[in-house]
């Protein structure tokens, strides 16, 4: 198991009654630090890593295990603030006995279809404008006080002063201009809510949503639509699927995935053909978006 104890819904005893359950039912089970597990994965082969954290945990922990060429099927047991790859893949805060039962049965593992922003692993949603610069407002010790709130006091303080920057989006070989990039691996962002209905973890696609102006109501009709099913989409957002990403600016801006600041523009987005394996909690996980 990599664990990340800083996580803000880290818990030290659930740790323990999942290695306790795993162990009964006959599994050799190391815990270990995801930091630990980051910097040397080879010392821990495994079948089955679970990662108990967030999605930004998940991230690391995931890319670290293929970037050494290691192949195994991954678990998320929800710890962080947000879980969108625990909500994708199907998983939710299941007692340690439920989680350790499914791992025990092996499961069905399905295919998940990563991307990397730079050499930067990435598993659900990125983004660079408005948002992006919210995030880079939130510390580690914010997250860890205010949990999601923390993202709400971030954006409160950026709404006195609402940045605007021009970005040009190369998408496969086509040129956009764009204030606000969305680029979507998954179905889910920021929580229940979805800015792509047909964007899914199962394709080896990146979907993109661009907005040409980002200014507080267009970001505040995006909201809506992502909370009311599309209802308030804008005929002027440029919705696109690709598989190479570029994004320049004219100034340095922070570039946020799976919840974190993890590079700054220009960056290049793309999909990482070898698929990784999650063990899918049930059929609907396994089958949405295979199509």
């Amino acid at each position: 198991m990599a664990c990340n104890p800083r996580a803000g819904h880290y818990r030290a005893s659930e740790v323990e009654r999942l290695r306790h359950d795993l162990a009964a039912r006959g599994h050799t089970v190391s815990v270990v630090d995801s930091l630990a597990y980051a910097a040397a994965p080879a010392r821990w082969p495994a079948d089955c890593v679970a990662i108990v954290g967030g999605d930004g945990t998940a991230r690391i922990v995931v890319g670290a295990a293929h970037d050494a060429g290691l192949d195994p099927a991954f678990w998320v047991v929800p710890a962080g603030t947000v879980n969108l790859i625990a909500r994708e893949t199907g998983s939710d805060r299941a007692r340690a006995d439920t989680v350790a039962r499914i791992l025990s049965e092996a499961g069905d593992r399905a295919a998940h279809y990563r991307a990397r922003i730079g050499d930067t692993t990435f598993l659900c949603c990125a983004s660079i404008g408005p948002d992006s610069m919210i995030v880079d407002r939130v510390t580690p010790a914010l997250k860890k006080r205010w949990g999601r709130m923390a993202y709400v006091l971030a954006c409160l303080a950026q709404l006195r002063r609402w940045p605007r920057t021009d970005l040009q989006v190369t998408a496969d070989g086509r040129r956009h201009a764009a204030e606000a990039v969305f680029v979507l691996k998954g179905r889910f962002y920021a929580g229940p809510w979805t800015l792509d209905a047909s964007a899914a973890l199962t394709t080896p696609h990146l979907h993109l949503v661009l907005l040409p102006r980002a200014r507080r109501r267009d970001i505040a009709r995006l909201a809506a639509s992502a909370l009311l099913g599309g209802r308030f989409d804008d005929p002027a957002w440029i919705r696109l699927k690709a598989s190479d990403v570029a994004v320049e600016a004219a100034t340095s801006l922070a570039v946020q995935a799976d919840g974190d600041v993890v590079a700054r523009t220009p960056v290049r987005f793309s999909i990482v053909t070898d698929p990784v394996r999650f063990i899918a909690a049930d059929a609907r996980h396994r089958d949405r978006g295979a199509a």
